[in-house]
């Protein structure tokens, strides 16, 4: 709506220079073709200075009303023309903010491709990249496969400002490099802008973003579903064997696909009614906390877990006790971390990675009561602001914010994606994660 105002206005305002331009061009070909031909060679009877002027009587008549009238007429003109324009200058503006996010957006997605989503998938949805771990003194130790995180819910849980020190410093040790010149990256402070407006144009929908968190959970539930229900399973199983043997027959396809489909929704169903089923205590359940703690780039074992983000594909250099063969699954990791000691974390939950150990009562030394506790995993960490007993926020988007939207915090009114947590129409956006969800992770993360 506001585009098409400022597109008026514009056309307007060309069509009225038009008119100008041509006007003030016929009034020089007229005096210098027509008009001014009669004064050659006379110069001396008909110049200005030389004729008679005008009688008191006609000045004072005809000569004032004109210019009385020329003025008022002006004046009219200038006192509805002026609130007019002003009356439009919102839609320009706006047309003008509008412009320019497509203008970053585009150029911003260009850079995307071009640079990151070798790493984080075509549209920020994610993807692997290879990375090696080093010791302390750089020497390799292994070679991993990263999981690389969807972009596509980043600013409800990152403020603006977080996300441009992310993508001008890195985010070590992780594979994410610097990338704005600060930080020694090739792009320039404009350039990180455009990838922050093409980041909040990939942003999921409320609705899409609780769809993505309840199927993390419903995956990590399923086999236990199938398994507490054997004619659920065995209907699965059918099922996905139709669609399979159904060949060419096109009718028979169908069938079998609306019937899977079908199954599928009953499995999902199910599943959602296990996962409110869980125990709770107090309002909360540890049950469900640990499959939020366990819901990829959704929960908190990403970074409070080790290894949870990446995944072994050997030591293609030989570490010092000789080579590992190569095995399939569990049996491969675990034979290298017992080769590699305590050169590979081990595997336990909430044993501290990117983010800080959570085992053996370390969060009920830094919160006194769990209320203290979901308060920063809600808001997550500040600039300047303490947190717990012991903490201090650093503001570069180490811990994320689960419970609100923080994509304008910190930011200003100059932010390309000013405005992002309000809603078109004037509501809040949701955070990531509900209440009842962070106080069940709560109670998961004050039992380990």
């Amino acid at each position: 709506m506001h585009l098409i105002a400022a597109s008026t206005q514009r056309n307007l305002g060309m069509a009225i220079a038009v008119v100008a331009i041509v006007g003030f061009a016929l009034y020089l070909i007229y005096n210098v073709l027509w008009a001014g031909r009669g004064e050659r060679g006379s110069e001396m009877e008909l110049a200005p200075n030389r004729k008679p002027y005008l009688s008191d009587e006609e000045l004072e008549t005809s000569k004032l009303d004109l210019a009385l009238v020329s003025g008022l007429v002006t004046l009219v003109i200038i006192g509805v023309a002026l609130p007019l324009y002003w009356l439009g200058e919102p839609g320009r503006q706006q047309g003008y903010v509008d412009y320019s996010r497509e203008q970053f957006t585009s150029r911003g997605a260009g850079m995307f491709e071009e640079s990151c989503s070798s790493c984080h998938g075509g549209g920020g949805l994610g993807g692997t990249t290879d990375h090696t771990i080093t010791d302390d003194n750089g020497n390799f130790v292994a070679a991993i496969k990263w999981e690389v995180p969807a972009l596509t819910t980043t600013l409800y849980r990152f403020s603006e400002e977080e996300v441009r020190h992310i993508l001008n410093y890195g985010r070590p040790p992780t594979p994410m490099q610097p990338w704005g010149a600060p930080g020694g990256g090739p792009l320039t402070t404009q350039q990180v802008d455009e990838l922050i407006q093409y980041i909040q144009s990939i942003q999921l929908s409320p609705d899409e973003m609780q769809g993505e968190v309840l199927a993390g959970l419903i995956a990590q539930v399923r086999d236990d579903v199938l398994a507490a229900n054997p004619d659920l399973a065995s209907r699965q199983i059918a099922a996905e064997a139709a669609v399979s043997t159904a060949g060419a027959d096109d009718a028979a396809a169908e069938a079998a696909a609306r019937n899977l489909a079908a199954v599928e929704q009953e499995i999902r169903e199910t599943s959602e009614q296990y996962i409110r089923n869980l125990p709770e205590v107090n309002g909360a359940s540890a049950d469900r906390g640990e499959l939020l703690f366990n819901n990829g780039v959704y929960g908190c074992a990403r970074c409070h877990t080790p290894r949870d983000s990446w995944r072994f594909t050997g030591p293609e250099e030989e570490p010092g006790a000789g080579p590992v063969e190569l095995l399939n699954g569990s049996d491969a990791e675990a034979a290298m971390v017992a080769q590699l000691g305590n050169l590979i974390p081990a595997d336990i939950p909430g044993g501290g990675g990117f983010g800080p150990n959570l085992t053996n009562g370390a969060t009920l030394r830094q919160f006194d009561s769990a209320v203290g506790h979901e308060g920063f995993v809600m808001i997550g960490s500040q600039e300047g602001v303490g947190y717990g007993n012991f903490g201090q926020g650093d503001g570069g988007g180490q811990m994320p914010a689960f419970g609100v939207c923080v994509g304008d915090r910190d930011s200003g009114e100059r932010s390309p994606i000013f405005g992002f947590c309000t809603l078109e129409d004037g509501s809040p956006r949701p955070g990531t994660l509900t209440e009842q969800q962070i106080a069940d992770i709560v109670a998961y993360e004050r039992g380990l």
